[in-house]
């Protein structure tokens, strides 16, 4: 089955909520390729803090987890960084209360950068299995 009529079979909102990722996916990515990290992480900081309580949990975290996974699929270069970030727009959107981590790793001498989403002190986006020291919190 292609994508498309795949696409077309889903309900409403799952449309809706794949179509809001799609564009912060995107969005995101034009911005960390065109201007500085710190300029974007204000950005995607302030969008956030316009969005209330009040569609609180309208979309469960596993979706929104699973919506964002499928969606950067179709987008070129949506890195661990590019992910994270719309992710927090888009988990923010739905109210849940997360927060951007971004960590190092030095193992076997092979230096790693990584994004990630936690709520609660679990990874809710961005997993993996090195270990990644924190370096950055943004909330």
């Amino acid at each position: 089955m292609s994508v498309i009529v795949s696409f077309f079979k889903l309900p409403v909102k799952d449309k809706i909520v794949i179509l809001e990722a799609l564009f912060w996916l995107i969005l995101i990515r034009l911005m960390i390729w065109i201007f500085p990290f710190d300029l974007v992480q204000k950005r995607v900081q302030k969008i956030t803090s316009h969005y209330t309580s009040d569609n609180k949990h309208i979309v469960s975290l596993p979706r929104l987890r699973l919506i964002m996974g499928m969606a950067a699929r179709y987008v070129p270069r949506a890195t661990c960084l590019v992910q994270a970030l719309a992710g927090y727009i888009l988990f923010s959107r739905y109210g849940h209360i997360i927060f951007i981590k971004i960590g190092v790793s030095n193992e076997n001498g092979e230096f790693e950068a990584h994004a990630w989403l936690e709520k609660d002190g679990n990874v809710v986006l961005g997993e993996s299995k090195k270990n990644f020291k924190t370096i950055l919190d943004i909330d």
